[in-house]
């Protein structure tokens, strides 16, 4: 059958990631950024949490109704119970007694009805669409395959709640590889507690060993790290806290934290600084001269507004000298002036520290040492991206997915990260292709495989500021833009949906 053919002005994007959702309407030659960015989280009042978990359960044997623990949302809500957006941010501000819920923590969809609340309010309240006209196509990507009934339940969603007039969902690290004009490589995809690494060949999630690993560091351990190192530095800590008037512990590590974040909005870390040792310090003393000036011959002369004009074009001369050299001094000890709250500070090699739960080993066993993390979970990138090509063993799989390595999310930014990461990725394939179909043959002569660092290009005019952070949404804008244009395009449409029911997606997965 045919597929329609949409308006590109009509296509909506939707990037549903673990903690947050980015949207837009219309797409044109220049790919737009996205116009919607939400957090991925919906609150309900504890009033009414408790007025529906009274409900919840029934009497057995003359025992009380069961109810629903406080992390687990009550039954009978309807997504229009839940705040979601603007709503929750005032009432969390106003200091409202609230439960509130991440649905697509875990990667997956932990609750149909607060992934529609959230959904029904990008959809209808931030791009304004119309429910009634039924003009819309949507393309949504999500950080982790789901199972096929889920995947029903997803079409049936959108089709029958939302009336759009096409659907096309999409995994997220492969729309995140587009962006970066990759079809194979590993993504690594960092949120603020949990780092998804999942290997892509030709454009399709690697289905076979793990289909993705996630570690558990994310940008907060970052941030908790870069302040516990500021701790340590007293000049910091006594501009943030003046020993005349000192913050309270809590304050004080609270605003270490927020100076950890400025520093990283501000572009200040480069992890391949970090370890550079700092060159000594080369400020050169002005020369004295020596040579003894005959005032009263001058004065004879009338030379002397000459001599002092060549008195002030030293000093000049010298002022700039000193000036040079200690701006040198400052380039080598590779310090930095912010501005923060209100207090001007000059920050060090330190800041570049800022990496180090995802570079160094010793953090992560420091961590698992003390109970802090779980040790099952917690491994620097580099273990995690060699744990999860092992469990490939299809060798010709294995050897694309080392072809690109790109760093998403909440820490792209740094975008000096991938080209320190790949250093420490040590993971070998044979050396001749033809050994790529033979994993039987124990003595094939292996090479280390090059990983090549891949980020957005810079061509993209909309992305230039923002890093990869928004790679999902620009790689979904790419595919939207082909998917929905084609006659043969992998998407499902509202006749279909109509005529198979929701099993049709099935047949686009």
């Amino acid at each position: 059958m045919v597929q329609p053919q949409f308006k590109e002005s009509t296509i909506v994007i939707i990037d549903t990631g673990r903690r947050t959702i980015t949207a837009g309407r219309g797409l044109h030659e220049l790919l737009p950024a996205p116009t919607v960015v939400l957090q991925a989280r919906v609150g309900l009042r504890a009033s009414d949490a408790s007025r529906f978990r009274q409900g919840d359960g029934m009497a057995v044997d003359g025992q009380q109704p069961s109810s629903s623990t406080p992390n687990t949302p009550p039954k009978g809500l309807r997504p229009s119970n839940y705040l979601v957006g603007q709503q929750l941010d005032e009432a969390l501000a106003a200091g409202e007694e609230l439960e509130v819920w991440w649905p697509f923590e875990d990667g997956k969809i932990g609750d149909w009805v607060q992934v529609e609340a959230l959904w029904k309010h990008v959809l209808f309240h931030c791009l304004h669409l119309r429910r009634t006209l039924n003009e819309f196509p949507v393309l949504l990507g999500l950080p982790k395959p789901l199972s096929v009934p889920s995947y029903e339940l997803l079409a049936q969603l959108f089709f029958e709640r939302f009336n759009v007039a096409a659907f096309s969902v999409n995994d997220r690290p492969v729309l995140q590889l587009f962006a970066a004009n990759q079809i194979s490589g590993i993504v690594v995809d960092i949120d603020d507690y949990n780092t998804d690494l999942s290997p892509v060949v030709e454009g399709e999630l690697v289905r076979e060993g793990f289909p993705s690993k996630s570690i558990s560091i994310g940008l907060q351990d970052c941030l908790s790290h870069l302040a516990n190192v500021f701790s340590a530095n007293a000049s910091i800590v006594n501009a943030i806290s003046p020993p005349t008037n000192p913050l309270s512990q809590d304050a004080l590590q609270a605003a270490l934290l927020r100076l950890a974040e400025h520093v990283l909005n501000e572009g200040h870390v480069n992890p391949l600084a970090a370890s550079a040792a700092p060159p000594a310090a080369a400020v050169a003393a002005a020369e004295e001269e020596d040579a003894s000036t005959n005032l009263a011959s001058i004065l004879v002369a009338g030379k002397e507004k000459a001599l002092i004009e060549a008195s002030s074009k030293k000093k000049a001369a010298a002022r700039g000298v000193a000036e040079r050299e200690k701006e040198k001094e400052r380039q080598a000890l590779d310090l930095v002036d912010v501005e923060f709250e209100g207090v001007k500070l000059t920050l060090g090699k330190e800041r570049h520290r800022m990496c180090e739960p995802f570079l160094d080993v010793e953090w992560a066993k420091m961590m698992t040492r003390q109970g802090l993390k779980d040790e099952m979970t917690t491994m620097v990138l580099s273990e995690g991206i060699n744990l999860l090509l092992g469990s490939i063993s299809d060798l010709r799989s294995r050897s694309a997915v080392c072809d690109a390595v790109q760093v998403t999310g909440k820490m792209s930014r740094v975008r000096t990260l991938t080209t320190a990461l790949v250093p420490q990725l040590t993971f070998f394939v044979p050396r001749d292709p033809i050994d790529l179909g033979n994993p039987t043959n124990p003595m094939a002569p292996e090479i280390r495989k090059a990983f090549t660092p891949v980020k957005v290009p810079e061509y993209f005019a909309n992305y230039r500021d923002t890093g990869d952070g928004f790679a999902g949404f620009l790689g979904a804008s790419i595919v939207a833009k082909l998917t929905f244009n084609d006659p043969t395009g992998r998407f499902l449409s509202k006749a279909d949906y109509a005529a198979k029911g929701p099993s049709a997606i099935s047949e686009l997965m």
